[in-house]
Parts: C-alpha cells; structure tokens; sequence
C-alpha cells in the first residue's frame, strides 16, 4: 500500500484481493458484508498508503462499487459510499455526489458525511484528486444542505462536512480550501444572520462554534494558503456569531447570567476567529498587523457585563464601524 508506483504484478494482486472478498460484499447476509467490507477497507487505513495505491485501488474496486449501486438497497449504497470516501479519487468523489441526492434522507446523510471523509483522507494521505473535483464535491455539500427542508441533522452533517474540507492543504487543493472556508462560513452565518432577538440561537450557535474552531485552525495553518475573500468570509461569520448576543442584549432578549453557555463558548470562538481571520487578512494585503488585538466579548457576557459587550461590540461590528467599511459589509449586517 505504500509503493509510489504500482507494478503489474501489484496491480494483480490488488484485483486478487478485491475478487476474493466480492462475492461476500454483494451477499445477502450482514454478517459476510460486515466483513467484507472491514476486509476491504483496511488496506486504506495504513498510515503510509500512497495516492498511486489508492489511485490503482480505486481501479480495481470500481466494478464492486458499480454491482452495489445496481442493486439500489439502502445497504448496497451505503456499502458503495463506505469505499468511496476512503478513496478520495475523482471516481469515488463523483459517486458521493451523486448519492448526496438519493430519495432516502439516510442515503444522503452518509454521502455527505462520506463527502468529509473524502476531506480528511485526502488530508491525511494526500490528494488523488484536482481541486475542480474538490470544489465540485463542495458544491454538492452546499446543494445538500440547501434543499434540506430545514432538517438539522442534515445541515449539521453538512457543516461538519464542509469544516473537514477547510483542513485540506496542497498548493493543488489551496483554492478548494479558501472555498470550503467560503461555503461554510454562507452556510452557518445564513442561519446566524437570520435569527430574530427573540429565537433561539442554540442551534445556530452549536453550528457557529464547530465552524469557528475549523476555519480558524485552517487560517492559522502555516503550510496552508487561503485567499483574500476566504478571510473575508471569516472575519464575516465572527461578526455574525458575536451578533446574535448583540442583537440579543439591545432587544433585551438575552439569557441570564447563569444560563448563557452555549453563547459564551460561540463567542469565544469567534474572538478567537475574529483576531486570526483580521490578521490573515491584513497579511494577505500586506498591511500591518501591529493594531489588532483580541476582542474579548465572551470575557463580558461570561461575568454579566452586558452593557460592555453592547457597546464594545457595537462599535467594532455596527453601522459605519471599520470593519464594516474594510471589508465593504452592509451597514445593517450585524446590528439591526
């Protein structure tokens, strides 16, 4: 699994391996797939496997992969979707997005989740595809989540899979990683922005904290690059996480002291984001970076000073505010 060239002796023994466990992954029986399927994953999972086996791999798996689709089961399907996203080839990309809108929402929770997996082994072991087909599985992601019906399973397993996608690197894959910052921050900060003092933020917020801690992990990668609008993104989706307290606390709609955690740990994510995101993007200008400091809102609403945060936030992030002019926002996006 680690040659970096695959002979046609190897290529044999790859097909040899692929036939003896075949027969048991198209069964009947849970138990044979069960094990045919570990069988058949396991030699993806060696620390050292090397894009030109997986390249190769994917070859050989390709008519098993085509036999599970034909059967159209619920299992078939997810059988063919557990290969594809160790693959992480342009053929196991594809397949993914096709099943990421198959008429079982099931199906489609997999595929996306698969979509991650498609992120993180590519991470991991490298790329065997181009970013046009990471951009394309990223496209997939964000049509999934929009014809989600509002099901939040489905939009959480997006996001996650979309925060996966921010970790990819490769000067090969850099464009693929600014767009999935991009997309995610459009996916989480839609439903941040579109929370009315009066909603409940819970579920935003648990979307916005995971979207935060991902796209500032990616900003922060020194091995990685992201582009100008990427960091443009994250500075935006800071500024709408902070917001719903905001908007919260002038509507007076806030939670108690005692009862505001979830809010304290998104904002702390997004202080966090915030400094990093302004940082990159004064980098990625070449300006200085001399006058941005770390906002410390979570610090406020966490020991109750609401009328701090309010005015404190309200001039980083309201009305004619710096960062609203820096990085052309509308004047109303995050105080209204």
């Amino acid at each position: 699994v680690e040659t970096i060239s695959v002979s046609a002796a190897q290529r044999t023994e790859i097909s040899s391996y692929v036939d003896n466990w075949k027969q048991r992954a198209t069964s009947d029986s849970p138990q044979d797939v069960k094990r045919a399927m570990e069988a058949l994953t396991k030699p993806l999972q060696s620390r050292g496997v090397s894009v030109a086996f997986r390249q190769a791999y994917s070859q050989s798996l390709t008519e098993l992969m085509n036999e599970l689709d034909s059967e159209a089961t619920i299992s078939s399907k997810l059988s063919s979707l557990r290969l594809a996203g160790d693959l992480a080839t342009p053929t196991a990309a594809n397949k993914i997005r096709s099943m990421m809108g198959d008429d079982d929402l099931g199906v489609r929770l997999y595929a996306v989740s698969r979509a991650g997996k498609v992120f993180e082994t590519t991470r991991v072991h490298g790329p065997a595809m181009t970013g046009t087909d990471a951009n394309g599985l990223i496209d997939a992601i964000k049509q999934a989540a929009e014809s989600s019906d509002g099901d939040q399973e489905l939009i959480r397993a997006c996001a996650r899979a979309l925060a996966a996608g921010t970790g990819i690197g490769g000067n090969e894959l850099s464009s693929a990683r600014s767009y999935a910052i991009i997309t995610l921050s459009d996916l989480v900060g839609g439903y941040l922005n579109g929370l009315a003092p009066q909603d409940d933020p819970t579920f935003a917020q648990s979307l916005a904290i995971d979207a935060a801690s991902a796209i500032t992990a990616s900003i922060s990668d020194i091995s990685a690059e992201i582009d100008q609008p990427a960091a443009k993104a994250a500075v935006r989706l800071a500024g709408d996480t902070i917001a719903v307290p905001l908007r919260r606390v002038v509507h007076k709609t806030i939670e108690s002291q005692n009862n505001r955690s979830k809010t304290v740990q998104s904002v702390q994510a997004a202080d966090s984001l915030l400094y990093f995101a302004r940082r990159k993007a004064a980098e990625l200008k070449n300006q200085s970076t001399s006058n941005i400091v770390a906002t410390k809102f979570s610090e406020q609403l966490s020991s109750g000073n609401d009328n701090g945060f309010r005015n404190d936030a309200a001039g980083l992030l309201g009305p004619g505010s710096a960062i609203v002019r820096e990085f052309g926002f509308e004047d109303d996006r995050f105080l209204r």
